[in-house]
């Protein structure tokens, strides 16, 4: 009895397993949390209960195989981020991690107590319960590496290479449930069905590294990409820059002589027209931004920067900016802010004109300088692990901003966090305060 109970709580643990590494590496919707929790109970105990009825009534290990892609990929589909062929690939590793244990395991052990592979399963001995705990330990050690690859967006794959992923995957998966058939029920001397076994891992291990050598390419591209086009944005920010100093400085050389005529017209008693010319000056003057007065000129200089850009695309930028602020790496910052900004007047200029709005706060929160960016969405954006997806045709060229953005902030030990909110899509930094 107790060995039963035993291999319920596997069974259990191993689901709960299951659901965990798809809601780490793709994360749920904007969703309510008591929705979330219900559905998600829902579709665990759903699963437990669909693995129980096909251990009484069936033997084929392919319903296995379709009922737990069926329910765990009806639960992506409706609770979690990400495209549909992310979400497959992601639960045919799994299935392919389960395979690599218990096939692993199920031989070393064979051979360790000289039993064959269907008496393993009849035991009913504290091996048996150490086999199960083992089992599990070593499925979460194969998926919580991955699981942190793909969340932190070190896993890249295009589709064509997803969906080769996918057919090698249920491929080697499908021949590794019929040979565990095949073993546990003694078709085959054991001899061969090992070394059918043995040589089916080393072609999923194979299969795993070869997807891992082509996300390291795909991150090459990207980095070759991002550093061709990081002179030509350097290019036109310095442009931006040089022209916006150029109109400050051409306003602080003309303020004298609007002063001037604007004095004659008031000794001359001549409110009109000096009401008049102020009304003018004043005209041109609002789109020359305001200055950020803080204690660190370079915060001011590209605050001052997307204040003005804003300005020209009409969207009322709101900033609430300590004045005393601390030392911090400015080249960090300026990578952060700028591309944080971009992408968020790049999102506004794309709403209704009445419902462009964006927030900006720069303070201290213990020893990080906290920065949080809000603009105002119209619909949710999808968020696949770390980072929001790109909407442009052009994956490649497109969301290396973003990469930067991730680069500079894990380099300075920082963190970034992306959150929707009633209407509001928000970025939260904490960058390490320099206390040298």
């Amino acid at each position: 009895m107790i060995y039963t109970l035993f291999e319920n709580i596997a069974t259990v643990a191993e689901s709960a397993i299951l659901f965990w590494f798809l809601i780490y590496t793709l994360s749920f919707k904007e969703i309510p949390l008591k929705r979330k929790i219900v559905f998600t109970s829902g579709f665990f105990l759903l699963l437990i209960d669909v693995i129980e009825i096909i251990n009484q009534h069936f033997t084929i290990e392919g319903i296995f195989i379709s009922a737990y892609c069926f329910i765990l990929f009806l639960y992506s589909r409706i609770l979690l981020q990400g495209k549909w062929w992310h979400q497959l690939l992601l639960i045919l590793t799994e299935l392919a991690a389960i395979f690599l244990v218990n096939g692993t395991i199920t031989i070393i052990s064979s051979i360790v107590l000289k039993e064959e592979y269907s008496e393993l399963l009849l035991m009913r001995n504290p091996a048996r319960i150490l086999l199960l705990f083992l089992s599990k330990i070593s499925l979460i050690c194969i998926l919580l590496p991955i699981g942190n690859a793909v969340r932190e967006r070190k896993f890249i794959l295009k589709p064509l290479q997803t969906l080769l992923g996918v057919i090698l995957l249920i491929t080697s998966t499908v021949a590794g449930s019929a040979i565990q058939k095949i073993m546990l029920d003694n078709l085959l001397p054991s001899f061969y069905t090992t070394i059918i076994m043995v040589f089916l891992i080393i072609i999923s291990v194979l299969l795993l590294f070869i997807l891992t050598q082509l996300s390291f390419r795909n991150q090459a591209m990207i980095k070759q990409v991002y550093l061709e086009t990081r002179l030509k944005d350097d290019e036109i920010k310095l442009k931006e820059s040089i022209q916006w100093n150029s109109s400050v400085r051409t306003l602080q050389h003309d303020l004298k002589n609007h002063m001037a005529i604007i004095l004659q017209y008031l000794r001359n008693n001549d409110t009109e027209n000096a009401v008049r010319y102020i009304e003018q000056v004043s005209g041109t003057m609002y789109h020359y931004p305001h200055y950020t007065d803080t204690n660190n000129p370079a915060i001011n200089a590209i605050v001052d920067l997307k204040r003005s850009v804003c300005t020209k695309e009409n969207i009322d930028l709101k900033c609430y900016i300590l004045s005393e602020l601390p030392e911090i790496d400015d080249i960090t910052f300026s990578v952060v802010f700028g591309n944080l900004m971009d992408n968020a007047i790049e999102a506004e200029v794309k709403e209704d004109r009445t419902n462009r709005q964006i927030r900006i706060s720069i303070e201290t929160l213990g020893s990080y300088l906290h920065l949080t960016i809000q603009n105002k969405i119209s619909a949710l954006i999808p968020i696949s692990g770390r980072i929001p997806e790109t909407t442009k045709q052009d994956t490649i060229h497109h969301g290396l901003g973003l990469y930067s953005v991730t680069q500079a902030i894990d380099n300075c030990n920082g963190t970034i966090e992306f959150t929707q909110n009633n209407g509001w899509f928000i970025v939260d930094v904490l960058i390490p305060i320099d206390n040298t």
